[in-house]
């Protein structure tokens, strides 16, 4: 992958980076539920994080100074049944309209970040990059799993309140 070609997709990168941070700290902000407040923010933290990492190897590669091996370290493990929210949101599932759009609207970015690393790492030729968007795949990867988690979790009882259910 030539130079330009590389800036252009640490760009890419770069803008869907700040798109999942002001997206999970739009999340944190409001949704009512203590500990997705925490989750929220944690994930906006980890996307600033990816989004300084990826700053850097673009100052370096604009400087032709090559990619920089920059460790990003081990993706996040979520835990429990409900890795997101708490265990009591399912109780109080009805009318949660922005928790369950926040939660499709991240597997939706997440889902999209995760075929855009994998494309980069299969399309660079650099060793550096390609260990630091397989990286970068792996933590998004990490933060769907959780996703998925919780919306598989409380989607029959959303569902069920909002009167989804087909009519017989």
């Amino acid at each position: 992958m030539n130079p330009s070609t590389a800036l252009e997709g640490l760009k890419t990168a770069l803008q869907t980076e700040l798109n999942g941070i002001e997206f999970y700290r739009l999340a944190a902000q409001n949704t009512d539920d203590t500990k997705g407040k925490r989750t929220f923010q944690m994930l906006a933290d980890d996307e600033l994080k990816h989004f300084k990492t990826l700053q850097q190897e673009y100052v370096a590669l604009a400087k032709n100074n090559g990619w920089q091996k920059v460790e990003l370290g081990e993706p996040p493990v979520f835990e429990g049944d409900s890795p997101i929210f708490s265990k009591e949101m399912k109780e109080r599932i009805k009318g949660k309209h922005f928790e369950m759009t926040a939660l499709s609207i991240g597997a939706l970015l997440e889902s999209n970040s995760i075929d855009f690393y994998r494309n980069m790492k299969e399309t660079s030729t650099d060793p550096a990059a390609k260990e630091l968007y397989g990286r970068l795949q792996q933590w998004e990867e990490s933060h769907l799993e959780a996703i998925t988690r919780q919306l598989d979790l409380l989607k029959e009882d959303y569902w069920a309140e909002q009167r989804f259910s087909p009519l017989f």
